[in-house]
Formats: C-alpha cells, sequence, structure tokens
C-alpha cells in the first residue's frame, strides 16, 4: 500500500526546497498537486524545463503532513 503522506511530504519538500526542476509529463502525484492547487509551474523561457514552486496553500498542507 502506498503512503500518499509520505509520498507527498517527500515530493513538497524537494520542491519547497527550491532544487526541483520538471520536464516532460508530471506523474500522477504531481499531477493531482497541481490541480488541486499545492503546486505551480513557472516556465523557463526556454521552455526547455519548469520551476515548480509550492503555493500557499501547498506551504500550509505541506506544514500540516509532520503533525
Amino acid at each position: 500500500m502506498i503512503d500518499h503522506r509520505l509520498t507527498h511530504r517527500c515530493l513538497l519538500a524537494d520542491i519547497a526546497s527550491g532544487d526541483d526542476l520538471h520536464s516532460g509529463k508530471p506523474n500522477l502525484t504531481l499531477q493531482t498537486l497541481l490541480l488541486i492547487g499545492f503546486v505551480t509551474r513557472q516556465p523557463n523561457p526556454d521552455r526547455t524545463y519548469a520551476h515548480l514552486a509550492l503555493t500557499e496553500a501547498g506551504h500550509r498542507y505541506l506544514a500540516g503532513l509532520w503533525h
């Protein structure tokens, strides 16, 4: 069984650190977080990759996953 709390916490923590770049089609977990508004994509001008960033709701969700 997949532990979604751990999966979301790891992914959101990577994005919050600023180290996460994304190219290509996002996986299902990332798609879900994008659709519900916890993560936003900030495209690079040359369109080869996108920077991912947490929204305010994403920061609150991540904070709640630590408890």
